[in-house]
């Protein structure tokens, strides 16, 4: 028969009380992990609705005041151009996104990085795009300078604000409340890509369309590492060499046997819109080729 010990007792009452320390720790982290979560999850929910709140204010039906032809003289019809049919075509099923245009004057009282806008149809990509002086700023800062997600879009410094390099990259977060780049993911599936084949493109002068032809991930490396020279230690953007489309089409070749790209792929005549953000421990780009760029001043009037 054995007999219990003071020493014993007191061991187990020592090995109870770390173990209940323990827990306590774990439970205290795990409070404070989801505390985290749910007030990025708030903070991200509050920007999206004040996303919303500026689209409302920003967005401004065109108004358009024919031009009256000279009296008695008859207005000879032009043969349309293939970029003239494309937008006929187009404003059919996107008659809102070339009329409802946003007011940059605006925009820029919000934040005055804002250069640009894009808005992807049935999704919730509809944000200003902005561009820093400090590079990557909008990776962490938001479009009301308040620190934290979700950030914004933007681009870097390797880019102009005028969109015409030969590709320009849009950086944006995934987050898991959807917003963001978070909806880029829908178009891995093909009835969504087929279906909105399209996104847009607003400047202050012109609205521009582009055609998704490239959905795929890729590794960290930056897209555009080839035209970065080494200057006093430091990596630094050289400039563009004219055959930045073809490395990123190989590239997305060898690094995504599941890449969709469409036919015929894009060249290096073709100028490109990449959309870019983190997913699935890599990268996930959508790739959009330009397929018309058109003058504000040049859209014709909604219908009637």
């Amino acid at each position: 028969m054995g007999y219990t010990t003071w020493e014993s007792v007191e061991r187990r009452r020592k090995r109870r009380k770390i173990i209940l320390i323990v827990l306590l720790l774990l439970l205290l982290i795990a409070a404070g992990i989801g505390g985290y979560w749910y007030y990025g999850q708030w903070k991200a929910d509050r920007q999206q609705k004040e996303y919303e709140e500026l689209k409302l204010k920003a967005f401004l039906t065109r108004e358009v005041t024919p031009t009256p032809s000279p009296e008695g003289t008859p207005t000879p019809t032009p043969t349309p151009s293939a970029e003239d049919m494309l937008l006929a075509a187009l404003m059919e099923e996107y008659e809102a996104n070339f009329t409802i245009l946003p007011d940059f004057n605006i925009l820029h009282g919000e934040n005055e990085d804002v250069f640009s806008y894009i808005a992807i149809p049935d999704t919730i990509i509809d944000y200003p795009i902005l561009a820093s002086e400090e590079e990557d700023y909008y990776l962490k800062y938001n479009i009301d300078h308040t620190k934290g997600y979700p950030g914004c879009l933007y681009i870097q410094n390797c880019n102009s604000r005028d969109m015409n390099d030969p590709f320009t990259i849009i950086y944006g977060h995934n987050m898991k409340n959807g917003t963001m780049f978070g909806s880029l993911k829908n178009f891995k599936d093909e009835d969504f890509r087929n279906t909105h084949p399209y996104f847009f493109i607003y400047m202050e002068d012109r609205v521009m369309v582009y055609e998704v032809v490239i959905v795929s991930h890729t590794e960290s490396e930056h897209l555009l590492s080839e035209d970065y020279v080494k200057k006093d230690g430091k990596w630094v953007f050289d400039k563009f060499d004219g055959h930045e489309t073809a490395r990123l089409v190989a590239r997305l070749h060898g690094e995504d046997d599941k890449a969709y790209f469409a036919s015929p792929e894009p060249t290096d005549e073709d100028t490109l819109l990449v959309l870019s953000t983190c997913g699935d421990g890599r990268r996930f780009v959508v790739v959009g080729k330009r397929v018309l760029s058109v003058p504000i001043d040049k859209i014709p009037a909604p219908k009637e």
